[in-house]
Parts: C-alpha cells; sequence; structure tokens
C-alpha cells in the first residue's frame, strides 16, 4: 500500500518549484480524460487549450490540500476537493486518487466527481494572506526587461525617451492601485499582484488596459519586472480566484478572445 502519510504525499512535488505542474506530474498519473470530466462537470469556463489552466489550478491546490491535512484516505483511495470547484448546482467537486501500480508516479487520478467513497469529506485548502500593497510605495521599474526586450509590447512608447517610459509606467501602475485594481496572482508560490496599466485611456477602469504588470511587495517598494499583453495574465490569476466570474471583466474578456494563444510553458517561464 502507497505510504499517505502528509510528509510522504508531499514528496514528489519538491522536484519542482511550488505549483509548478512538472510537481504535479511527479505525484501522479494525470489522464487527460479525467481533466476532460472535470472541466464538463464543473462551472462552464474556458481553461484554454487541452484545459491547461484547469491543470495549472491543481498542480497549486492539491499540495496545498495535502499540507493543510485537507485530504481523506478509505478503501484505498485518495480523496482531495478540486480546489473550490462546483458544479454548476453549487455541489463541491474532489479528485479521487488510487495507487499507481504500473507507472513511475506513486499516485494515479481516477475520477473527478462530486459524489466520492470517502468517510469524511475533505475541504477545500486555505490560500495564505497576501502581503497588503502600501500606497504611497515606490514602484521600481525593471527597465532593460520591460522596454527593451519586449518592446513589441510597448510600441507606442518606442519614440519616447527611456527615462519618460519608465515614468510613465511607474505612474500608470500607482494610478491602478490607488484605485484598487490590483489582482491577487501566485508565482510558483511567491504572493504577488497583476495591476493593470491604463496608458491610452483611463475613462472606463472596466475596459481592456493596454498592459498587465506583475508587481511584487518588497518591504517600503514595489517591483515590475515586465509588462505582460492582458490575456497573458489570466492563468494565474485564475488559479486563486474562487470563481472565474470574481476576475474583472476586463480579463475574462481578454482571455476570451486569445486563450488559444498561451501555452503551459509560457505561464511557467514568463518572469514575475
Amino acid at each position: 500500500m502507497t505510504d499517505f502519510t502528509q510528509q510522504s504525499l508531499l514528496v514528489p512535488f519538491k522536484v519542482a518549484r511550488p505549483g509548478e505542474v512538472k510537481g504535479l506530474h511527479s505525484f501522479g498519473f494525470i489522464p487527460d480524460d479525467v481533466i476532460e470530466r472535470l472541466a464538463e462537470i464543473a462551472l462552464d469556463e474556458n481553461w484554454g487549450p487541452k484545459n491547461f489552466v484547469l491543470e495549472k489550478y491543481m498542480a497549486e491546490h492539491i499540495p496545498l490540500s495535502l499540507a493543510q491535512g485537507r485530504f481523506s484516505y478509505f478503501d484505498g483511495q485518495l480523496t482531495i476537493t478540486a480546489g473550490s470547484l462546483q458544479t454548476r448546482y453549487g455541489t463541491p467537486l474532489y479528485l479521487v486518487f488510487e495507487e499507481n501500480r504500473s507507472g513511475q508516479q506513486p499516485w494515479m487520478l481516477r475520477a473527478a466527481t462530486e459524489r466520492p467513497r470517502a468517510a469524511n469529506l475533505p475541504q477545500p485548502p486555505d490560500l495564505p494572506e497576501w502581503p497588503p500593497i502600501a500606497l504611497h510605495a515606490e514602484v521600481v521599474i525593471a527597465h532593460e526587461h520591460i522596454l527593451e526586450e519586449n518592446r513589441d509590447r510597448v510600441a507606442f512608447l518606442n519614440d519616447t525617451p527611456p527615462v519618460a517610459q519608465m515614468c510613465a509606467v511607474a505612474g500608470a501602475i500607482e494610478w491602478s492601485i490607488h484605485r484598487n485594481l490590483a489582482i491577487r496572482q501566485i508565482y510558483f508560490g511567491a504572493l504577488n499582484y497583476f495591476v493593470p496599466v491604463y496608458l491610452t485611456s483611463r475613462e472606463d477602469v472596466t475596459a481592456t488596459p493596454d498592459l498587465v504588470a506583475p508587481v511584487q511587495v518588497q518591504p517600503g517598494y514595489l517591483v515590475a519586472r515586465t509588462l505582460l499583453e492582458p490575456h497573458m495574465a489570466y492563468p494565474r490569476a485564475r488559479v486563486v480566484a474562487t470563481r472565474a466570474d470574481q476576475l474583472p471583466s476586463w480579463l475574462i474578456r481578454a482571455w476570451h478572445d486569445r486563450a488559444n494563444e498561451v501555452r503551459m510553458e509560457s505561464v511557467e517561464s514568463e518572469p514575475v
């Protein structure tokens, strides 16, 4: 019988960074048809090509559940909630794993269901507390990556002097922060934010921004290392949202329009 103590359950995830899909695949064999089944019975939403955002969601939430003891082992089956996912009727969804006797991973995802065979139904994991953003903290811009390595994302600033470019981006970030427009994201265990960057128009904060800045909170200042196109922010923001419709409408629209352009590799390689 597979060892199912908390410590042993978490060992396979240590081959990867926190929340990396590589760790999920080290823990268990994840059949495509079970992922598809989970997408079908959960509230309808766009999980991207081959449901890769759903897989990323599982990679974040499963180790959290295990670390917090939010699992049940009964009759050879390990049951964990599918994060906070629910059916359209509000019923929680569960992931059922069994010992994998034919592969390298210790577990295999056997089913996604709202009716698991478990003596005690586990609860979803608790997400950590995000660091607060100080409204008057200095915004530090990593100019080389933002405005040189990804010039195509800020083409409308190409004729602007570098210092003015940095001031424009920093000012746009501060403007959005003061209006409480930052949204949570997680990047390999780091609790960060996405901040919409409105440079060409600020008449409607529900409109899709020109860019999105991933922002790290540091003692006394904020760091923006890159600028993303709006749709690129969706996968990392979705994994920490209880429901997709809790995300800003502009982010949902941007993702709907361009979801097919995003791949897992870019989500797990794009700087914070």
